[in-house]
């Protein structure tokens, strides 16, 4: 089952690596969201605008576990998939939002995806300890399905660390890029 998680998650990292223009071009420059975000003086922070980042990570994670929790005790284990799908659309074009909104430099939008992502490494981290220092709660205990769930939560946070990274670090360098090439050949041309 593992295996099967750990493909199927792979090919969903390659799938939104591949098609990442298509997924950006879901949201434009002017949204609201973007333009709100934008005229707010310390998001063009690197740091400030990376912390924003990681909070909205955290909000994120933190309440869509509560609101699973909350959830699964009226509907059972079902309504996993579905709170899940929406946290993953809604963490998606966050992260869409705020590398829209980045109107600095490609070095300031790597600062901004390696605080921002740094929460889902964080937790990576956490779930890779927690799995390595499993021990029974009592003598015989079975601890596979502990070690099941920590497995599945790791992959999930490394396959959210990299693709947070991605979205925000990568995904809108290639404009800059293609906007220093056009200055510069009309410059040359001159």
């Amino acid at each position: 089952m593992i295996i099967f998680f750990f493909t199927g998650a792979l090919i969903l990292v390659f799938f939104l690596l591949f098609f990442r223009e298509a997924i950006m071009g879901s949201i434009n420059e002017n949204n609201k969201f973007v333009k709100s975000i934008q005229r707010v003086s310390w998001f063009q922070k690197s740091y400030l605008a990376g912390i924003m980042l990681l909070l909205v990570n955290a909000v994120l994670f933190f309440g869509s576990l509560g609101i699973l929790n909350a959830l699964m005790i009226y509907f059972g284990l079902y309504v996993h998939f579905f709170v899940m799908l929406v946290a993953v659309v809604l963490s998606i074009g966050s992260w869409i939002i705020v590398n829209k909104a980045w109107n600095g430099s490609n070095r300031g939008r790597i600062v901004i995806a390696g605080i921002g992502s740094s929460f889902y490494f964080v937790l990576t981290i956490l779930f890779v300890y927690r799995y390595m220092s499993i021990e029974p709660y009592y003598p015989g205990e079975d601890t596979f399905m502990r070690a099941l769930g920590l497995t599945l939560a790791g992959i999930t946070t490394v396959i959210a660390w990299i693709t947070c990274f991605v979205i925000t670090g990568f995904s809108s360098m290639h404009k800059s890029n293609e906007k220093y090439n056009s200055t510069a050949e009309v410059k040359n041309s001159q």
